[in-house]
């Protein structure tokens, strides 16, 4: 008499119970798996963004400038510290993305339309945000910012426009150090910069790292040696901004990718001073920019830092256009040495 054989309930709950536990046991490996690689890529992007920056100074025989500020967004066909935009729109031609830098200009290619510079600064880039963070989209704002250009390269008047909707990037450029604790907020240069007014570099409390206020840096400025100094890296930011509108600009990430110097596409080193003979560096922790991993809780001036969501560390491109993770445990005053191109102390990245 031949018998049936099957799986008994018990057996049955046992072959379950294995399988969740090796679900359980290959998920976290699945999940570190994925981070390295949008890790991999972030590195990969910050390094594209510093060929591209290269590029632009053998072009144009000094990096891109950091633009005027907040107000202000990219005029195509300026350069320099007459360049009202930051240096992501600038790079654009350098990345394959010149058709949008001159997307504001009207049918005539002359004069720039608010209709197309609107589109312009509603549109998104890919490359420039970390894919361990968010993804290359234009992000809405409830309050919208005027952001306004100069309408031809040769007119003193101005176009304006309000967008819905805005680019963002996860990656500043180096703005270095400040040797004034007053004025060591990023993008806080009080001239009042105007079409009309004769467009000169920045000349007082003058910023020591690749990009600021009206910046003309040569590259023959970098003194302490492009392996040694920061130019372009992730930027800390709070979690709750990923996707959420930093309505008041205190999370350091408010305003458009293009426009000019604010922390929304700045960070530094902070501040750091000699001492009366001039001999020694005093390290200033009270306004020490520390790089930090993304967190809910902002610590002192982090909003003007570098950082990442990664783990250990932040990806920086140093001004060789080589990448770097650096440690969120670096000195402080390691990290300040590396965000001023010409101290005069190059101080090596930590291994």
């Amino acid at each position: 008499m031949s018998h049936k054989r099957g799986f008994t309930l018990v057996e049955l709950l046992v072959v379950i119970a294995i399988i969740g536990m090796l679900v359980g046991l290959l998920l976290p490996a699945v999940q570190q798996a994925r981070e390295a690689a949008r890790r991999m890529q972030c590195s990969n992007q910050v390094g594209q963004l510093a060929k591209a920056t290269m590029n632009y100074e053998s072009a144009m025989r000094k990096f891109p400038s950091g633009g005027w500020n907040y107000s202000w967004t990219g005029a195509p066909d300026r350069e320099g510290c007459k360049q009202m935009g930051s240096w992501c729109f600038s790079l654009l031609p350098y990345i394959e993305q010149d058709a949008l830098r001159q997307s504001s200009m009207g049918a005539s290619s002359t004069t720039v339309t608010q209709a197309n510079l609107k589109v312009q600064l509603e549109s998104s880039v890919p490359g420039f945000t970390c894919p361990s963070r968010r993804t290359a989209k234009a992000y809405s704002v409830s309050s919208s910012t005027s952001y306004k250009t100069a309408a031809s390269s040769t007119s003193t008047s101005e176009v304006s426009a309000s967008p819905t909707m805005i680019s963002k990037t996860d990656y500043a450029g180096n703005y270095g150090t400040n040797n004034s604790a007053s004025n060591a907020q990023i993008g806080n240069d009080s001239s009042s910069m105007t079409l009309s007014a004769t467009c000169k570099p920045r000349s007082t409390n003058i910023p020591t790292g690749i990009f600021y206020d009206r910046s003309e840096v040569t590259i023959g400025a970098v003194r302490d040696g492009t392996s040694n100094t920061y130019m372009i890296g992730e930027k800390f930011l709070q979690p709750t901004y990923y996707e959420t509108e930093d309505t008041d600009n205190s999370h350091g990430d408010r305003f458009s990718m293009f426009c000019g110097a604010d922390r929304s596409n700045l960070r530094g080193g902070g501040h750091y001073v000699r001492n009366s003979s001039g001999s020694q560096l005093t390290n200033d922790t009270v306004t020490a920019f520390k790089p930090m991993q993304d967190r809910e809780t902002l610590g002192t001036y982090s909003i003007y830092s570098f950082g990442s969501s990664h783990a250990g560390g932040f990806q920086m491109a140093m001004c060789d256009a080589s990448v770097h993770s650096i440690s969120y445990d670096v000195d402080g005053y390691v990290n300040a040495a590396l965000a001023n191109k010409s101290d005069m102390r190059p101080a090596q990245l930590p291994e």
